[in-house]
């Protein structure tokens, strides 16, 4: 036996064990839960485990012999162990047999449920086989065989009279071979006299051993950032918002989810008011004696109706009938989560709890346990759609991005190999980037490499937007769970198109308002606890108001909140207990006529109420969106409208104040306005609409006194509420007439955001908004036309000045850097005016060249071609603006390194990035995107600054990279800097210099043709064109993919080098075209061919063979860069610098930054603390 084998033999057959063995346990819980698991099946399951421990007896012997210095004591250990805990399984196995064989399984296994000792039994060896199989898998990886070992084993003359399983492993961990399927199938034929198909699971843990082997050899810190960048890519900002603003679950009264049979009877027969205790027979007011109703539900002619104790009320058949059907209902539920079945669904009335009763079992820790009886490697993911929510909470590609971000969350693995598949995902960092093919793609994709099995929820079917509709949402669903490993519980309401697929799919199913009288009486019980002490209303008559709330309920949750909630008001206000009767029988039964009801209760007679309450619901229509601000240390994203905005909206004098400046008004008075709004919005709007307060925001509201309403989000109290006002004669009518978009309510929410900008700059420093508020103000001027844009420059003069002194900006930290303010409007000439007629009020020309240079600036993400126009552009020149002049642009993904250029190099960089993008739909669309004018009008400009421009050799260095095989693609150097580091990437980097003649013919190029010739033809432009007559093209620095070979030799620890050319020659000119996808004689707009069918990869490899180069790291290439004046410059030659405390917190952290550029950052430090005066420093 050859040295080495034997230890990895042993290893393989432990984890057989280990597999057997966990089906085994699961088996034996399944039938102490009361499953149907026969004979045959345990005593197969046995039987299996007992052949796996004979294999490890004989293979741990093997190794013991061969006294090999591979041999593990740590394994023998396992081994030993696991053949304790397969004997521990076997007297499992006899014991439950043994039960079967008597006959009286059910009982026997019911007495054992409750004294739970054989559970915990082998709960506890699941536990301990689970750590087996982590021990092992270290074992197996960090010492038993690393990948040189395995390599060696392989070239030894003896390898092919080894056991196939093991050969297999050998190989597996060697070339890193991670296909599952494959090794399922092979594994099987080398171990047929041991081992089963359920052999699956083992097999699947020694896959994990090469993957996690395979993730040890690529995984850095860089690695890490890049998952997490694709990670992030797939959450909206608003993911969670829905779930978070349903009913908290503790509040929710859903105990007979999980309830078994007895406890069921026992909440149905105890007094559900009294905390669940068992009624008191002697108390007085519960005395079944007193009860003169004879039936569960109250006379609807007999306000004073007595008790309605169910246990009391109604006859004994009936009522175990009632509670039979109940604990049936939740019992397929509970059955359908340890089942194989696919779907399942709850369906309710419209405001019946779906949505409660979703999150209720989301955070139970019971539907956890009963999903891993499924599959013990089961996960739960959830969606829940909103219809009155943003794009992304109600669209279907909202769901599937949902889905995959949970799916992937600590799952890097998954992310590299789905990075590795598909390399164009790798630029996705954002929501918006994603398609909805590369989402079914990835999710299909996954189906392969993600053995685990999912348990989907999906809430609130009904609401997907109109734009996407059921049939497609359908279509999806199916797509989503049409692999075996997945299944999914939705919920909805009674929608015919749903329910017609529902019984085409024979799902199993609830429908909900048939299930939850007992919670609702558990509900009113609570809510009435939190009426004053004082009140006069008797015990009983308080029992028998919240038995017959629940009974008009039907099962409708928000009807019995609304309901109750009146009836409370009631009772705040000393109505007698007749009247309180009244006041509930008057009460329609339904949800649209119980609105009706409140609204006329609260407004119908006062039109001045009225009219307060109809500005507050269009205030929420307007539906205004997000606004980003930070509260002292706390970033937040709003739903707006907040109080302090309405309060200030609707504030004339509070609006004169604050926005101009004509008065004094301090925190304590502007937090009572908004107190007084928060219970106008309560008294006022009839229970339609809600104050919500996030708690994971209690910091803020803590600096605020009395806990202040102030940054409360308004919103509906449910989708019920803002349908009815939308969709219902009735409510239109309390609208009223005219579109729910509304010109003069948009201005004054406007206003508002903008008071509550300064409110934050004023009164609870250190705070600041995101210039977000700038872009709404700019997207209110494009949607009202020129009315909306004498609006808005008013309301810019006034966020201006919170932006000079930065209440107002874009990053968090005050050191950096902000551009101009006139350059978050140069994107729409629309703003020209403004603009121009600002700066010409300036006294310096410094203001204007920024403002021309920042109008080209390559920005993180820019989809498009960011342009000035022609009119803005020379009007800047006319002011003095320097096309020519340098600048630096702060941009943190490069610190401690910034951008350096010119208004002309920012205008030919971005073009040539914009059209060569790595996703076609994001880059310049000639016919679309950008129109003809606004070609005519870029290539008006470049010829202008070239004519001033007095070096076009002038060089500049240009990124572009190439993924796998693909198009070389251009993209901005700071977006990859951080995962050139990456000792194993597989893509390709080039970093050319190239002369400003380059980037003309470019230019001319794509605009090309007879779009160009009407500008070409002046005598400047033929001036400029005599100027070209040599482009250069080089290639200064580059990496290419790793061999196999390399990547073995390269150190985890190690940081990829580049190689710089030393005496770089320039492209030949059909090599330019081929890579730059032009044609330089024909200056034609259309793609080019390739030539003569070569890659891109091909051509930069015959420019970087047989050359002289020199090995140099991230930081080398930067530095070189900057002091060469080449597009970069440091922090410190930028005038920029960090406070010291924020460098040394991110060299403690060892954040990316400091692991890729330490002496660069270190000099910033040094120079930071001297500035500050730290001691220590000189």
């Amino acid at each position: 036996m050859l040295t080495g084998f034997e230890a990895l033999g042993a290893a393989s057959a432990v984890l057989q064990v280990i597999s057997f063995a966990s089906d085994l346990a699961v088996a034996c819980k399944n039938a102490y839960d009361g499953a149907t698991t026969s004979q045959d099946d345990l005593q197969r399951y046995a039987g299996r485990m007992s052949e796996a421990v004979d294999c490890v007896h004989t293979r741990c012997e093997k190794m013991s012999n061969a006294n090999s210095k591979f041999a593990s004591p740590k394994l023998q250990t396992i081994a030993k162990e696991c053949k304790d805990a397969a004997d521990k399984l076997e007297a499992e196995v006899q014991y439950v047999t043994s039960l079967q064989a008597k006959g009286d399984i059910v009982k026997s296994l019911r007495k054992a449920f409750r004294v739970s000792r054989h559970q915990k039994k082998l709960q506890a060896l699941q536990e301990s086989l689970s750590m087996y199989q982590q021990v092992i898998k270290t074992e197996l990886v960090s010492h038993l065989c690393s990948q040189s070992d395995a390599i060696y084993f392989q070239q030894d003359a003896s390898f092919g009279k080894l056991d196939t399983d093991i050969q297999f492993l050998i190989n597996q961990l060697a070339q890193g071979i991670t296909d599952v399927k494959d090794l399922v199938k092979r594994e099987h034929a080398a171990m047929r006299n041991a081992i089963t198909q359920e052999s699956a699971r083992a097999e699947a843990a020694i896959n994990s051993h090469t993957d996690s082997q395979v993730l040890k050899l690529r995984t850095t810190s860089e690695t890490k950032r890049k998952c997490e960048v694709f990670l992030q890519s797939l959450k909206a900002p608003l993911m969670n918002q829905r779930y978070n603003e349903v009913m908290d679950s503790r509040d929710a009264s859903f105990n007979q989810v999980f309830a078994s049979y007895e406890d069921m009877k026992t909440m149905y027969h105890c007094d559900p008011e009294s905390d669940g205790s068992i009624k008191d027979d002697d108390s007085e007011d519960d005395n079944p004696e007193d009860d003169d109703s004879a039936d569960d539900y109250a006379s609807e002619d007999d306000g004073n109706a007595k008790g309605h104790e169910i246990s009391e009320t109604a006859s004994n058949s009936d009522h175990n009938s009632l509670v039979k059907n109940i604990h049936r209902s939740w019992a397929s539920f509970n059955s359908w989560l340890q089942s194989d079945d696919k779907l399942f669904y709850i369906q309710g009335k419209p405001g019946s709890g779906k949505s409660t009763l979703v999150k209720f079992i989301l955070d139970q820790e019971q539907t956890n346990d009963l999903v891993q009886r499924w599959s013990p490697d089961a996960t739960i993911l959830s969606y829940f759609f909103w219809k009155i929510g943003s794009e992304e909470q109600k669209s279907i590609k909202g769901l599937w991005c949902s889905l995959l971000y949970q799916r992937l969350q600590d799952q890097q693995k998954l992310i590299l190999s789905i990075l590795q598949r598909f390399n164009h995902l790798s630029c996705h960092s954002e929501y918006h980037d994603w398609a909805m093919k590369d989402l079914k793609t990835v999710w299909d994709y996954l189906a392969n490499m993600d053995n685990r099995h999912l348990c989907i929820f999906v809430d609130g079917l009904d609401e997907i937007r109109n734009e996407d509709g059921f049939s497609k949402l359908l279509e999806s669903i199916d797509t989503i769970s049409m692999f075996p490993e997945i299944k999914m519980c939705v919920s909805t309401r009674p929608e015919a198109r749903i329910i017609r697929w529902l019984k085409t799919k024979k799902a199993a199913g609830i429908l909900l308002e048939d299930l939850t009288r007992y919670d609702m009486l558990v509900f009113v019980q609570k809510k009435s606890r939190e009426i004053s002490p004082n009140s006069q209303v008797s015990s009983e008559t308080s029992r028998n108001l919240r038995w017959k709330l629940v009974d008009k309920a039907q099962g409708v949750f928000l009807w019995l909140y609304l309901a109750t909630r009146s009836v409370i008001d009631g009772i705040e206000n000393m109505d007698s207990e007749n009247m309180l009767f009244a006041r509930l029988n008057a009460l329609p039964g339904d949800l649209e006529n119980l609105y009706i009801d409140l609204w006329q209760r609260m407004n119908a007679k006062n039109p001045v109420y009225l009219e307060t309450a109809r500005r507050y619901f269009r205030y929420v229509l307007q539906d205004p969106g997000l606004i980003n601000m930070t509260i002292g240390q706390d970033e937040i994203v709003f739903s707006q409208p907040l109080i302090v905005q309405i309060a200030c909206a609707e504030n004339l004098e509070l609006q004169e104040k604050l926005l101009k400046g004509t008065g004094t008004i301090g925190l304590t008075e502007i937090l009572r306005r908004c107190e007084d709004i928060t219970a106008s919005i309560h008294n006022r709007c009839a229970g339609l609409l809600e104050v919500h307060l996030e708690e994971q925001y209690h910091r803020i509201y803590e600096k605020l006194e009395n806990n202040s309403n102030a940054f409360g989000e308004v919103e509906f109290i449910h989708r019920t509420a803002h349908d009815f006002l939308t969709d219902t004669e009735a409510g239109r009518g309390i609208l009223g007439c005219g579109p729910l978009s509304d010109f003069s309510l948009q201005t004054q929410l406007l206003n508002g955001l903008i008071c509550t900008a300064i409110v934050l700059a004023s009164e609870l420093k250190p705070s600041y908004t995101r210039h977000g508020i700038i872009m709404q103000i700019t997207d209110f001027a494009k949607r009202w036309g020129n009315e909306g844009l004498q609006v808005a420059t008013k309301m810019l003069d006034i966020v201006r000045p919170l932006y000079d002194r930065k209440f107002i900006r874009i990053y968090r930290d005050l050191w950096v850097p902000s551009g101009p303010f006139f350059s978050q409007l140069t994107d729409d000439d629309l703003f020209d005016d403004f603009v121009i007629s600002r700066l010409a009020t300036e006294t310096s020309t410094d203001l204007a060249t920024s403002v021309l240079r920042e109008g080209w600036a390559p920005g993180f993400e820019i989809k498009s071609f960011k342009r000035l126009s022609k009119r803005l552009f020379f009007a800047l020149i006319k002011l003095g603006a320097v096309p020519h002049q340098y600048g630096e642009f702060y941009d943190w993904q490069l610190e401690p390194f910034a951008r350096k250029g010119t208004a002309f190099i920012n205008l030919l960089t971005s073009f040539i990035i914009s059209t060569k993008r790595p996703e076609p739909k994001h880059g310049i669309l000639i016919d679309a995107e950008l129109h003809r004018k606004e070609l005519l009008e870029t290539l008006e400009i470049a010829i202008y600054m070239a004519t001033t421009c007095q070096n076009l050799n002038a060089v500049v260095p240009l990124f572009s990279f190439i993924l796998g095989t693909g198009p070389m693609m251009m993209g901005r150097l700071q977006q990859r800097i951080h995962g050139l580091g990456e000792p194993t990437s597989d893509d390709t980097f080039i970093l050319f210099e190239v002369n400003i003649q380059f980037f003309l013919l470019y230019l001319l190029s794509k605009i090309g043709g007879n779009l160009a010739d009407c500008v070409l033809a002046a005598p400047q432009a033929q001036d400029v064109l005599s100027r070209i007559d040599s482009p250069l093209v080089k290639i200064r620095y580059f990496w290419l993919p790793l061999t196999k070979k390399d990547k073995h030799e390269q150190k985890i620890s190690s940081q990829r080098t580049f190689q710089r050319i030393l005496s770089p020659e320039p492209l030949l000119r059909r090599d330019i075209e081929q890579l730059f996808d032009v044609d330089f004689e024909g200056l034609s707009q259309d793609s080019r061919v390739p030539h003569e069918n070569k890659t891109d990869l091909y051509t930069i490899t015959q420019y970087t063979k047989d050359v002289e180069t020199e090995e140099v790291n991230v930081e080398d290439m930067m530095t070189s860069l900057a002091a060469e004046n080449l597009g970069f410059c440091t922090h410190e030659e930028a005038g920029i610098t960090p406070p010291y405390e924020y460098l040394r917190n991110a060299r403690e952290r060892n954040q990316m930054a400091w692991r890729s550029f330490p002496l660069a950052l270190g000099r910033l430090e040094a120079a930071a603390a001297t500035k500050e005066g730290i001691e220590g420093y000189e």
